[in-house]
């Protein structure tokens, strides 16, 4: 460890506060670790102006660059930023400030006068659970991601891969400082693997829980974390550690990286060596509960940092197995460059190296700020349950917001579960309800199934514009549950201003009185239709037409964005045809080949006299997902 002395700050002062103070052409870098699990086995500390800096690197020069500093005995800290993609960055640093038990203390050649005033960082940190970014953009729809995924079911299915990490990046413009947003993401993530980072070309300020390797002595370890569970308030948290515990899509999942990793570390390590110890072992953060293994190895002398990191990296974590078939799916499927996300951040003094898997981990450069956040997918995967965790994983980040207006979502119970549960989940989430709201509604929905054992019927959830949540269940049936199929009459009405995300609104009265006016007319559904007689939506319903292999449906928004509207457009080539949103007059309607309504309290509804094999395939694909309780996908 680095040899210390003179106190400058009391132990009460954070990493945060210290860089605060620091210009970020000093290059200042932090570790901060929330336990001992963390860097270094809990070494915080702060270093900056490196005597030296190396760019566009290889990851052996960089893994040279480290194994001098770790071999060395002088005071000294090398760094690497190993980004997934692109070259390193390596840095020499020769003093700083630790904390220790009694204070924050000097070490290398820093003299105790080179360390700045400190003014702490209370007037920097957000409002609590604020977004740290501005105009938010994914470079992945929910429909594409969900797309990618079943392209990853499909490689699954084909042999080419048995499990794969699948990510997207968020990019916006910066809400607050790199700085303040790290002294916010250490607050709400509590991570192990904390750490700041200015270079030249970009700050990385990452809420990492994921340790990379770290190496003390001749003995490597690994941590993949694999499966993830959000938090619930109360005594119900407790069901979703277990939930994730007996999970075999999750543990299998956990299994296959960790004989991964267990071969990267064979290739480097004496035989025999490698063991696991822990399995399975559940670590919860204040957002999320997720799966850690620790796989430990001892490396075969002489101790080569480049040959363990060209054989680990990037880690198996974060790419998927086999790791090379892996990265070229990804390569494939996602729409944009990884940058330093999801590659690592090395660090090596005296007879110690550590490293973080960056994810968590925000990317600050010419004004914009990027976030990346995936899953593994494995082939028992649910698309809406991954895009749900990508959204979950970001939302330290993007904040913790309540809806601008009231919401509405109608949920489907079979035998006490809600199969779409993940859906409605991420519908509330596009309206701008964050992750403290949806956990609020998980709780909601988990006592209410619970207290009704083999309930089956349906979930009124309301959502209120201060983050409150009301659940109440009912049989009524829903209103396409009509013999020989519901009739259908066009109401002429005003355009609808949905809610953000085209959400679903608490306040119906404008669809209300359409359905009156449609039975009015002796019909079972309204049609909503504008002034110019194209259609709008559905009053209880999104409404489809087929006309030869193309299905036809009005866009969203002015049309609600329907949990069963969304299903059937990701499963449109079940009954080969394909999906496009756009301006319908009804005259359109009047002459397809087929018309159908479809919620997510009933699936798929044909009209009356208007059937044909589209809807009966969707309808086979709804049955398929109330019958099996949860999957809302075909395999």
């Amino acid at each position: 460890m680095l040899p210390v002395h003179g106190c400058v700050a009391p132990t009460s002062t954070r990493a945060a506060e210290i860089l605060a103070a620091l210009p970020a052409e000093t290059m200042p870098l932090a570790l901060a670790p929330a336990s001992n699990r963390g860097w270094f086995g809990g070494l915080e500390l702060v270093t900056w102006a490196p005597s030296s800096i190396q760019h566009g690197l290889t990851l052996r020069e960089a893994a040279d660059g480290l194994l001098g500093c770790f071999a060395g005995s002088e005071p000294q800290l090398a760094a690497a930023l190993v980004p997934y993609d692109g070259s390193a960055t390596l840095a020499l640093y020769t003093g700083g400030v630790v904390r220790k038990d009694d204070g924050w203390r000097v070490w290398g050649t820093l003299d105790p006068t080179d360390v700045p005033a400190l003014g702490g960082t209370s007037e920097l940190e957000p409002e609590y659970q604020a977004s740290l970014i501005e105009a938010p953009e994914s470079d992945m729809t929910a429909t594409e991601f969900r797309a990618a995924v079943r392209s990853v079911i499909d490689a699954i299915c084909a042999g080419d891969v048995y499990v794969l990490n699948l990510t997207r990046r968020i990019t916006g413009r910066p809400a607050v400082s790199p700085e303040a947003a790290f002294a916010a993401l250490l607050s709400r993530c509590h991570p192990d693997m904390g750490a700041f980072w200015a270079t030249p070309e970009e700050i990385v300020v990452s809420a990492s829980p994921e340790r990379f390797v770290r190496v003390s002595g001749d003995s490597a370890t690994i941590n993949p974390i694999k499966g993830t569970r959000p938090r619930v308030p109360g005594p119900l948290d407790r069901a979703m550690v277990a939930d994730l515990l007996g999970s075999e899509k999750e543990r299998a999942e956990h299994v296959m990286i960790v004989d991964l990793v267990r071969n990267d570390l064979g290739r480097v390590c004496r035989p025999g060596s490698v063991t696991v110890e822990p399995i399975f072992e559940v670590v919860t953060t204040p957002y999320c509960h997720q799966m850690v293994s620790s796989v430990t190895g001892s490396l075969q002398p002489p101790i080569s940092l480049g040959a363990l990191l060209e054989s680990a990296f990037p880690c198996g974590s974060v790419t998927g197995a086999p790791k090379i078939a892996a990265m070229g799916v990804i390569a494939d499927l996602e729409k944009s460059s990884r940058a330093a996300y999801t590659g690592s951040l090395a660090i090596s003094i005296p007879g110690e190296f550590d490293s973080s898997i960056l994810i968590r981990t925000a990317e600050y450069s010419e004004g914009c700020v990027r976030w990346g956040t995936g899953g593994g997918i494995t082939v028992d995967s649910d698309a809406a349950d991954e895009w749900l965790e990508t959204a979950l994983k970001a939302s330290p980040f993007v904040g913790d917001g309540f809806p601008d207006a009231a919401l509405r979502e109608t949920c489907r119970v079979v035998h006490g579960r809600v199969p779409l549960l993940s859906r409605h989940l991420a519908r509330l989430a596009a309206a701008g309800c964050g992750s403290s709201v949806l956990s609020r509604v998980r709780e909601h929905v988990m006592r209410v199934t619970a207290s009704g054992g083999s309930l089956s019927g349906r979930l009124a959830v309301a959502v209120e514009p201060n983050g409150d949540v009301h659940v109440d269940r009912s049989g009524v049936p829903s209103s396409l549950d009509v013999p020989g199929g519901p009739t259908v009459s066009c109401v002429e009405s005003a355009i609808p201003l949905l809610p953000r995300g085209a959400a679903k609104p608490l306040d119906r009265s404008l669809w209300d009185r359409a359905q009156e006016e449609a039975r009015g007319l002796g019909a079972d559904q309204a049609i909503l239709c504008d002034v110019r007689g194209n259609l709008i939506d559905g009053a209880t319903a999104s409404v489809w037409i087929r006309t030869g292999r193309l299905l036809l449906t009005p866009p969203s928004p002015p049309a609600v964005d329907g949990v069963a509207r969304s299903i059937v457009i990701d499963n449109a080539s079940q009954c080969g045809c394909s999906v496009e949103q756009r301006t319908i007059p009804y005259r359109e309607l009047e002459a397809a080949d087929e018309v159908f309504l479809c919620n997510a309290l009933h699936g798929v509804a044909p009209v009356r006299g208007r059937s044909g094999y589209a809807s009966q395939a969707l309808g086979a694909v709804f049955e398929d997902i109330f019958l099996r309780g949860g999957s809302a996908e075909l395999q």
